[in-house]
């Protein structure tokens, strides 16, 4: 078979959450897959970059090129398609084009935008919600990252179950790991962060609760007393109604120690990480929520939202579950990290354990027969 994946997000030189899942889980794919009796085509609009360009004999590169900054894989790859079609598209990023195989393969994350959609900009819900509903009406099959996102998938667009596969992301094992503590020194040094600290990594956006996270900073402080030196770190890129997080930051009586570092080098993430007192996520939705298993990863306990597919994924006992509008209950979580040194051994202990079961190697693994058994083939 000749089996395509759109490969553009995987390409792109500053990856977030999709673009890295595309990224990994190709490179894992190329491992599985050397000399299995399929061609493998990456779909992309620059040349490869870095590893990513180095292929197995039976995997190429098709570059199409696209001037327009959006609808690359709606109307570049549809043309493609048309011109070139293979076996079986894979896109790992919500949408298929409208000229496609028959066999084709999609990735939703989530669909946070139908459950909540006060969160997101008017176009981008109408956009997923558009496209979510094409996907359900086609015979594509649908790969889905928790549980929780397939039984959403279900109830908010009456998708068929036998058409979701659930494929747990994974993580960089290589990179998020215990880390030591001269590596997370001169991280702290280059970001001028003096320790202790609360960390948060994301974009700066609604859905991820940063207002009530701020609150609860706020609330913890006050409780500290006078003199506490604890700092709030917040990295990532300000996304939709930053402007409301960051009015907060300016209310809040303490905000000469909440540091906004702007997006982050992946190599210097795991540091920030291995360096924080405790990692927190309050957000609102996720559909599987890759950085507190990182933060697991490199032994620093997480204080997460009792919703969505949180339990899910961290699994109880694993960390502290909040509910998201618990101010004080986060404020609590926050002072047990800070005064527990039994509780963070306990939490460290388990989050290293099970972390263990979030690799690359095993989504690939879950993804790889979705692509390549089809009736006939």
């Amino acid at each position: 078979m000749l089996i395509g994946i759109d490969a553009s997000r995987a390409n792109k030189e500053q990856k977030t959450g999709v673009e890295w899942y595309a990224y990994h889980l190709i490179q894992e794919l190329k491992k599985l897959t050397i000399n299995d009796g399929n061609q493998w085509i990456l779909y992309t609009r620059e040349p490869l970059k870095e590893d990513l360009a180095t292929l197995p004999e039976n995997w190429f590169e098709v570059r199409a090129k696209w001037p327009p900054k959006r609808l690359w894989t709606q109307v570049r790859m549809s043309w493609e398609m048309w011109r070139r079609p293979c076996d079986v598209l894979f896109v790992p990023a919500h949408v298929l084009p409208p000229i496609r195989p028959d066999n084709s393969v999609v990735t939703v994350h989530d669909v946070g935008f139908k459950r909540m959609p006060h969160l997101y900009k008017q176009a981008d819900k109408s956009y997923h919600d558009h496209t979510t509903r094409r996907i359900v009406r086609t015979s594509a099959r649908i790969v889905t990252v928790s549980e929780f996102s397939a039984k959403e998938l279900v109830a908010l667009y009456g998708a068929k179950p036998e058409n979701i596969a659930i494929t747990h992301l994974g993580i960089d094992h290589n990179r998020y790991r215990q880390q030591e503590q001269a590596g997370v020194d001169e991280v702290l040094l280059k970001y001028h962060i003096p320790k202790p600290y609360f960390f948060f990594i994301s974009r700066l956006e609604a859905k991820k609760n940063l207002v009530n996270l701020i609150k609860a900073f706020d609330a913890f402080k006050v409780h500290r007393g006078l003199g506490d030196p604890t700092q709030l770190v917040l990295a990532g890129k300000p996304g939709y109604q930053y402007s409301e997080i960051k009015a907060q930051i300016n209310a809040s009586k303490y905000q000469d120690q909440i540091l906004e570092l702007g997006y982050v080098p992946e190599e210097d993430v795991p540091l920030l990480m291995a360096g924080a007192t405790g990692y927190l996520n309050l957000a609102w939705y996720e559909g599987f929520g890759i950085p507190p298993i990182q933060a697991m990863a490199c032994g620093t306990p997480v204080i997460v939202a009792d919703n969505s597919s949180m339990p899910e994924v961290v699994g109880q006992g694993n960390g502290l579950f909040v509910p998201p509008d618990g101010i004080d209950a986060t404020a609590r979580a926050m002072e047990r990290f800070v005064s527990d040194p039994g509780l963070v051994a306990d939490l460290q202990t388990k989050g290293l354990q099970r972390v263990k079961q979030f690799t690359w190697e095993m989504t690939a693994k879950q993804t790889l027969p979705v692509l390549t058994k089809w009736l006939g083939a």
